[in-house]
């Protein structure tokens, strides 16, 4: 029996393994580079956005958002990218048909919308810590991303050139609105938002165990939820 119970565990984390990307690089590479515009940015490409800041002015023009960084890319008149300055100042950006709010959480889609509430989602690309090679093949997981690995010979010091696997995850995150505030999803804050649905909420929750965390099960207990008026 403990040997099926560990074979079912080996099997469990050898598919979250699977699960998560890995970034092979030199140290010191920029590994934006490495990540496909689709992983890196909101959408795929600049599209036209509005962009409304919070002291009631606006700006126009082809905008997309990093899912590493989370901040609002641009393409000025002259064809150049930057990245937006007066980032906390944003309010939010809509392109697409899509609404985004600015939080501290990253930047919310509001992606089910009611009007006592609605379900966002924050999409993060976050890097692990690195796995170092070093010139004999051997590997660490323990020294800082930043170190340099040298030696000496005859006097003279050399560097060494690290290979890395920088393991990364793509990750949507969902989130609450309610009114101007962005809520960590949670029983308590859906109940917030929801007060008038506490029977219908706490029915679903009974019938149906819900990870706050995962967006598909928040996903499928808002539109419960929506239909349930």
């Amino acid at each position: 029996m403990k040997k099926i119970l560990f074979f079912l565990c080996f099997l469990a984390c050898g598919s979250a393994l699977q699960a998560q990307d890995v970034i092979q690089h030199q140290r010191g590479d920029d590994l934006h580079e490495y990540l496909l515009d689709s992983v890196k940015f909101i959408a795929k490409d600049y599209t036209a956005g509005f962009v409304k800041f919070k002291d009631g002015t606006s700006a126009r023009g082809p905008v997309n958002i990093s899912t590493i960084e989370q901040r609002i890319y641009f393409i000025n008149p002259a064809g150049e990218v930057q990245i937006l300055t007066n980032e906390d100042q944003v309010s939010y950006v809509t392109f697409s048909g899509r609404t985004f709010i600015k939080s501290k959480y990253g930047y919310v889609e509001l992606v089910k919308s009611h009007e006592e509430g609605a379900l966002g989602a924050v999409r993060r690309v976050t890097f692990l810590e690195a796995e170092k090679k070093g010139a004999y093949g051997s590997t660490s997981e323990t020294t800082s991303v930043a170190s340099v690995g040298t030696f000496f010979e005859a006097g003279n010091m050399y560097t060494l050139g690290v290979n890395q696997n920088t393991p990364y995850r793509y990750k949507v995150i969902p989130y609450l609105y309610k009114g101007d505030k962005v809520l960590m999803s949670s029983k308590r804050n859906l109940l917030k938002c929801f007060p008038d649905k506490k029977g219908f909420i706490e029915s679903y929750l009974k019938d149906n165990p819900v990870d706050f965390e995962n967006m598909d099960d928040m996903t499928r207990l808002f539109e419960a939820l929506l239909k349930a008026e």
